[in-house]
């Protein structure tokens, strides 16, 4: 059986619901019938800029409002309202990381939302793409990821996230022989960062852990060709989470959201 490639975004969904995840990586639900939040809309419009910004920072302010403009998904909200409401929050983000572009301007930029992978490692391939990869002033390697929600969440918390332990990994795997690696969480609402270090040890716990959610989601795979249904391979997990969930209109386990 080929590799399976898991990413941060991925391994989110398939803890939240196992049946999302059949349905994003197995059914392969086409883009059509898939409901993108008019916040995820709003954060990408942003990280979409950053990258710009990151990439020419001799842009200026109006060059940045003029790009948010035009990247901006206003056919994603109800109504101009609510859209003009969201741009406006979506700008006072940028706005915010053009006063304090943290992890810009200081050490050497190594990648800027590249894409990487680690080598395959018992069957399991990881990915992901983060903000930026830089060397820190004081020779750390740092993966600095930017937030664009108001609520900043604690170290505990971030130590605990699919998307530090993996990029910690992926750091290591492309960039080794750094003598320190961090994971740094730049939160665009409040200009707060929330660094994030592991212990060589607690970097192998990571790979352990998501090693063995790989090996459960193959043999899911492999109980689908032996033509368990789906919804057995993979549960669903109705609740709160199924309002937000991309796969809401085709799901026939979704929770009621009143």
């Amino acid at each position: 059986m080929a590799a399976l490639k898991l990413s941060p975004s991925t391994l989110k969904t398939y803890a939240r619901c196992h049946y999302a995840y059949a349905l994003d990586k197995v059914v392969r639900v086409p883009r059509y019938q898939r409901v993108i939040g008019a916040q995820l809309h709003t954060g990408r419009a942003v990280h979409t800029v950053l990258e710009t910004l990151v990439k020419q920072p001799e842009l200026s302010r109006e060059d940045a409002t003029l790009s948010l403009e035009r990247t901006f998904s206003w056919n994603a909200y109800r109504d101009r309202e609510t859209a003009e409401a969201a741009f406006e929050t979506a700008r006072a983000r940028l706005d915010a990381w053009v006063e304090t572009p943290y992890g810009w301007g200081e050490g050497e930029t190594l990648a800027v939302e590249k894409l990487l992978s680690a080598p395959a490692r018992d069957g399991l391939v990881l990915i992901g793409k983060p903000d930026l990869v830089r060397v820190h002033p004081d020779g750390t390697l740092e993966v600095v990821d930017h937030k664009s929600g108001r609520y900043v969440a604690t170290a505990e918390q971030l130590k605990a996230d699919f998307q530090a332990g993996v990029y910690r990994i992926l750091a290591e795997s492309r960039w080794p022989h750094y003598p320190r690696y961090q994971v740094s969480f730049s939160y665009l609402a409040t200009s707060a960062v929330v660094p994030v270090t592991y212990t060589p040890a607690e970097v192998e716990t990571w790979w352990e852990l998501l090693i063995t959610i790989a090996e459960r989601i193959q043999r899911a795979r492999s109980a689908i060709e032996n033509d368990i249904a789906l919804e057995e391979a993979f549960p669903p997990n109705p609740g709160e989470q199924c309002s937000g969930c991309t796969f809401y209109r085709v799901c026939t386990f979704r929770a009621a959201v009143l």
